[in-house]
C-alpha cells in the first residue's frame, strides 16, 4: 500500500511537471525580448529546482571568440565575469559534439582548464547545461548549488535539460528577430543605421528637444566627386571609401550622437543638446579628419584627397518641425556643394554663420 501511495505521489510530482513545462514552454515562445526570456527562464529554474544561482554565458556578437555573461543571478557582477570562456576551450567543443547536461564535479582536467575548474568552484557551480538548437551551440546555462545544500538528483538535472532546451529554442527564436530586426534598421554595405531608423529616431529627439526646452542639431555631408571616383576605380573601390568613412565617422562622434546612411554616398549626424556654433565646430573638426585620411586610392580625386561637403541645421533656431530641420540642412549642403565642396555651410538667419567655411589644406 505505501509503495502504490509512492508510485502515485511520484505519478502526481511527474503530471504537475509536465503541465508547467507546457505553460513555461507557451510562456518563452510568446516572448522575443532576450531579457525577459532570460528572467523568466531563471525564475521557472530556481521555483522548481531551489537553486541558488545561475549565469547565462553567450556571444555578444556573431563574430565572438568567447561566450560572456549575459544574464547572472545569485552571483555579484565581479565573480560572474570570471566564468566566461573562450570558444575554443575543449569543454565547450565538447558540449558543442555532444550537447548533454554535466556535473561539474564530473569534470577533469583534460576537457576543463584548471583556473576555469577553480573559479566554477569558487562561484558554487553545480551543473552546466548546453543551450543547443538546430546543431548550433548560443552558449551555455552555469546552475549554481540548492539551497538545502544537497545534490541535485538525476531527475532534478533531466528537469534541468528539459527546461533549458525550451529556453534555447526561445533564445534562439529572439536572436533570429532581433537580428532580422537589425537588419530592418541597418545599411548593409557600411553598417550604419539606415534612413528609416535615422527618420524615426529624428522625430522622437526633436519631440525630446521641444519637451526640456535644449537644440538639437543636424549634419548632412556626401563625398565631393563621389562619381568620378566610381567611373575612375568601379564600384568595388567605391563601396570600400563609403565604409571606411562611415567607420571614420562612427570614431568621431560622441556616444550620443547618431551616424546614419542617407542615401547613395550622403551620411547624416544627429547631435542633440547642440548648438549651432557647436554644430559647424564638429563639422570643421569631421571636415578636416577626412581630409587628412589617408583613404586607398585617393590620388584619383581632383584634389588629390577625398573630401566632403557638409550642411548644418538646428531646432528651434533654423526648424520647427523633424522635416523642415531635415530639408533646412540638406539645403546647407546643397549650398556648400554649390560654391567650391569640401566647406561647411549653415542654414541660419545670421549672416555671420550663413557664410561656409572655407577650410585650410582645400
Amino acid at each position: 500500500m505505501d509503495e502504490l501511495k509512492s508510485v502515485n505521489q511520484q505519478l502526481r510530482k511527474k503530471v504537475y511537471e509536465l503541465q508547467n513545462l507546457v505553460e513555461i514552454s507557451f510562456q518563452l515562445n510568446s516572448m522575443l525580448d532576450e531579457q525577459q526570456i532570460m528572467h523568466n527562464y531563471s525564475r521557472n529554474v530556481f521555483g522548481m529546482l531551489g537553486s541558488r544561482s545561475l549565469v547565462i554565458l553567450s556571444s555578444t556578437s556573431p563574430y565572438a571568440k568567447t561566450f560572456v555573461p549575459v544574464y547572472f543571478r545569485g552571483l555579484e557582477k565581479a565573480q560572474a565575469k570570471t566564468l566566461g570562456i573562450r570558444k575554443s576551450e575543449p569543454l565547450v567543443r565538447g558540449f558543442k559534439r555532444k550537447p548533454e547536461t554535466r556535473q561539474v564535479r564530473g569534470l577533469d582536467t583534460a576537457e576543463v582548464a584548471d583556473d576555469y575548474l577553480k573559479a566554477l568552484k569558487r562561484a558554487g557551480i553545480s551543473v552546466i547545461a548546453p543551450i543547443a538548437h538546430r546543431q548550433a551551440l548560443l552558449g551555455l546555462v552555469l546552475l549554481g548549488k540548492k539551497h538545502n545544500a544537497g545534490r541535485y538528483s538525476r531527475g532534478e538535472r533531466e528537469l534541468f535539460s528539459l527546461l533549458t532546451n525550451l529556453f534555447a529554442v526561445a533564445f534562439a527564436n529572439a536572436r533570429l528577430y532581433g537580428q532580422m530586426e537589425r537588419m530592418s534598421l541597418t545599411d548593409p554595405l557600411t553598417g550604419l543605421f539606415n534612413r528609416r531608423y535615422f527618420e524615426n529616431y529624428l522625430h522622437s529627439e526633436v519631440a525630446r528637444a521641444k519637451r526640456f526646452n535644449h537644440p538639437i542639431s543636424l549634419v548632412m555631408l556626401d563625398v565631393d566627386h563621389f562619381k568620378h571616383f566610381n567611373d575612375q576605380l568601379g564600384h568595388t573601390n567605391g563601396d570600400q571609401l563609403l565604409k571606411e568613412l562611415a567607420d571614420l565617422l562612427t570614431r568621431t562622434v560622441r556616444c550620443s550622437d547618431v551616424v546614419a546612411r542617407y542615401g547613395g554616398e550622403e551620411f547624416c549626424v544627429i547631435l542633440p543638446e547642440i548648438s549651432t556654433e557647436g554644430a559647424v565646430s564638429f563639422s570643421e573638426r569631421l571636415r578636416h579628419a577626412v581630409y587628412q585620411h589617408p583613404f586607398d586610392k585617393r590620388e584619383v580625386q581632383p584634389e588629390g584627397h577625398v573630401t566632403i561637403s557638409l550642411g548644418a541645421a538646428t531646432f528651434p533656431s533654423d526648424a520647427q518641425v523633424t522635416n523642415e530641420l531635415v530639408e533646412k540642412a540638406d539645403f546647407a549642403l546643397y549650398r556648400a556643394k554649390n560654391r567650391g565642396r569640401n566647406q561647411v555651410a549653415v542654414y541660419s538667419n545670421d549672416a555671420r554663420l550663413n557664410l561656409p567655411l572655407q577650410i585650410q589644406g582645400r
